[in-house]
Formats: structure tokens, C-alpha cells, sequence
């Protein structure tokens, strides 16, 4: 598998959820919460294989900052766990939350349902700590509807001894909506938008509809809060109640 050329953009933003345990919403926002939980697509059985063995790794003693380091920070992949996660996009953007490594390399990868490598690429992570979200560069293969694939990124812990790596991933599928469920999407708007997503299953679009909406209203403690919802509702609660900076890294 060839590594691509990319071209590294960050567009920093702030958003602060760790004050949400504390906040008093009303009876409509905390109903609006519980409808942004998610719900593994109907009819879609978990593929068999998937190397990283889960969403979420603590770092590893040869990518720790220092001896320190915080034990309970973890790479993670906004993921939906043992789920599958589906998508509309033929190129959806992955997050992935980084903390403070020493590691100077993270590798994307991606595989078929067989576990066969469909595309690869290395990013820069060197002083990057946050939610790191990648996006599939033109020349890299779309999604075949309906086809599931599982997505990794590992931390290069030590070029030398890639045992060392840190691994984590996610199943993927891209889907099309029937007619019935795309009218009813298309009268649907901001949260009620991420909520429809979360029903279906499409958690890759709840999650990045979410984060186009804070980044509109980064002060919208209701968006703030569906986030730490969602989250929550795969398992990721340390994510969804820490404070962090978010980082795009795009490749064009």
C-alpha cells in the first residue's frame, strides 16, 4: 500500500463539556439528550475480524511524555464500539482523539471485511493533542455502498519496533437511504438532524453534523450537551466529559 502526499490544515476551536455534568437544562433540552443516543443499525450484523480490539488504548509506556504522564489519557476512536457505524459519504471524515504523545507518527489505515489493506497513509502528530478528525484525499478509494470496512490509526510509538504501535479502529459502512427516509431527512434540521442520524444508525454523520454545529454555535450548550450524549451512548465517556481542543487535520 503506497503512502499519499498530504498537506496538513488545522482549524482550532474550543469546545468545553466537562461543566455540562453540573448544568441544569430543561425538561426539552434533556428529552432532545436521550434522542441523540445511538442505535446499531437494524438488520446490520458486526463483522467478523478487526485487529485493534476496541475504540480506545491507553498510551504506552515508550509514547508517554514523561513518567508522569497521565495514565488515565487514552487513544481513542470516535467510534461506536462493537457496532457497526454507517455513513451517507463515500469519503466520511474519522475522528480520533489524540493525547499527549511522544510519538511523531500516527498511520491511517484501511481494510475490507477480509481484512485486506485497501489504503494507507501516515500523519503528522508531532505537539498535536485533541480530536484529530482525517479526511480520505481525493485519490484515495470511495466506499462501496454497502460493503463494511474496519479503519485503524496507530500511533508509531517507536518507528524501529512497530509492535510498540498503538492501535485502535472501527467498522464502517457506507449506506443510501430508501425514499420514505430521505423525505423525512430532508424536514429535519440542527439537533433533530443529528437525532434522526443516531436512530438509523448513521453514526459517522450524527458525529460530524454535531461538530458543524458547534463549530456554528460554539457557545450552544444544548449542542454541547447532544455531543456528550451521543458519545456516552457508545461507551465513550471520558471524551465526552473532557475539556479539549479540536483539530481538523484535512488532506487536500
Amino acid at each position: 500500500m503506497n503512502l499519499s502526499k498530504y498537506t496538513l490544515r488545522l482549524i482550532p476551536t474550543i469546545l468545553t463539556l466537562s461543566a455540562l455534568v453540573a448544568t441544569n437544562f430543561s425538561p426539552s433540552v434533556r428529552a432532545q439528550n436521550r434522542a441523540n443516543s445511538f442505535e446499531p443499525p437494524a438488520g446490520k450484523d458486526m463483522p467478523r475480524g478487526g485487529t485493534a480490539g476496541g475504540g480506545s488504548r491507553p498510551v504506552a509506556s515508550a509514547c508517554s511524555p514523561s513518567k508522569n504522564a497521565v495514565k488515565s489519557e487514552t487513544l481513542t476512536a470516535l467510534s461506536p464500539g462493537r457496532h457497526l457505524g454507517l455513513t451517507q459519504s463515500a469519503r466520511p471524515r474519522l475522528l480520533v482523539y489524540v493525547p499527549q504523545t511522544t510519538a511523531q507518527t500516527m498511520e491511517f489505515s484501511l481494510f475490507d471485511e477480509q481484512m485486506n489493506g485497501v489504503y494507507q497513509m501516515n500523519l503528522p502528530v508531532s505537539n498535536r493533542t485533541g480530536l484529530i478528525s482525517i479526511e480520505l484525499p481525493e485519490n484515495a478509494p470511495s466506499l462501496v455502498k454497502d460493503k463494511p470496512y474496519y479503519w485503524t490509526v496507530a500511533l508509531v510509538c517507536n518507528p524501529e519496533e512497530r509492535t510498540e504501535d498503538m492501535v485502535v479502529g472501527g467498522w464502517i459502512e457506507r449506506t443510501e437511504l430508501n425514499d420514505s427516509l430521505k423525505q423525512e431527512l430532508a424536514k429535519v434540521r440542527g439537533l433533530e438532524r443529528v437525532s434522526f442520524y443516531a436512530k438509523q444508525g448513521l453514526w459517522y454523520d450524527a458525529v460530524n453534523t454535531l461538530l458543524e454545529l458547534q463549530q456554528t454555535e460554539p457557545g450552544n450548550a444544548a449542542i454541547a450537551a447532544s455531543w456528550a450524549e451521543l458519545l456516552k451512548s457508545v461507551g465513550l465517556d471520558a471524551i465526552a466529559l473532557t475539556s479539549y481542543q479540536l483539530s481538523v487535520t484535512s488532506l487536500q
